[in-house]
């Protein structure tokens, strides 16, 4: 779900881990103050992106949160 208000955006959907297990993640903010990237799973913050002031894709985010939980 993408929502649009004030200039500022929220973009909001869940994948499937490769360990089956639900990830919800999140990007918020706009191209002035920067966005903040998020992922939770199993009620728990992975980690926590903010002041970047590039708006990374679905796909990027996604690739991001990934390469944290392998480690790399």
């Amino acid at each position: 779900m993408r929502i649009w208000g004030e200039d500022k955006m929220i973009d909001v959907w869940t994948r499937q881990s490769s360990a089956g297990q639900t990830v919800n993640l999140k990007i918020e903010g706009d191209r002035k103050s920067g966005f903040v990237y998020s992922a939770k799973m199993d009620g728990r913050d992975i980690k926590e992106i903010t002041g970047s002031l590039k708006e990374l894709t679905r796909e990027d985010v996604e690739t991001m949160f990934a390469n944290y939980a392998a480690g790399k």
